[in-house]
């Protein structure tokens, strides 16, 4: 099975999807389009992985719901316990900042501004969902063993990258007033 295979097996074991509900879940993490998942979910259940319910819809065709077999949930407890290869990072504000010296000042501390703004937007928009998050599932978030866990992390890990994304920004800035340069590493950016 390929990465994307296991991907939708360990979203099925957190709750029962539909095809496209999958398709929206796991482009959270990265982008997947339906003439990628409908053929893996076919070869998973051809192979026992998992199963599906149809549930009746009036006007439109019967939606398949699909949940993991126990065979699909011990599949997932393997791939879980493997090594995580390294992520691809395509980031489009590397490649800008590497050619950033072609700008004059005024634009280039605009480019950072504009990041930083939008560093900040992510940060608000984060915090707001973990503390909907909170109020709508309490003290079982710090549950390891409860299905919130996981988005409760992740969420976590969202803000504190922000957060780091919107001081290197600051950084990079100072570093055109030259009197001001500061030190993103003298605090600790993960304190959330």
């Amino acid at each position: 099975m390929n990465t994307l295979s296991y991907g939708l097996l360990g979203l099925l074991a957190n709750e029962s999807l539909s095809g496209y509900d999958l398709m929206l879940k796991m482009n959270l993490f990265w982008h997947t389009r339906h003439s990628q998942i409908y053929p893996l979910l076919a070869k998973l259940e051809e192979e026992k992985y998992i199963e599906f319910t149809l549930v009746k819809q009036s006007g439109k065709p019967d939606k398949k719901v699909y949940t993991p077999t126990k065979m699909g949930i011990e599949a997932v407890k393997e791939w879980l316990k493997k090594i995580t290869i390294e992520p691809v990072n395509k980031d489009e504000m590397l490649l800008k900042t590497y050619c950033i010296h072609i700008l004059d000042e005024v634009s280039a501390k605009k480019v950072l501004k504009d990041r930083e703004q939008m560093y900040l937007n992510k940060i608000l928009a984060t915090e707001k969902k973990i503390n909907d998050f909170k109020k709508q599932c309490g003290g079982v978030l710090y549950d390891t063993d409860s299905g919130h866990f996981g988005r409760f992390v992740i969420l976590n890990k969202v803000l504190g990258d922000a957060k780091l994304g919107m001081e290197w920004c600051q950084w990079a800035y100072s570093l055109y007033n030259k009197d001001k340069v500061i030190n993103i590493f003298e605090q600790n950016p993960f304190d959330i």
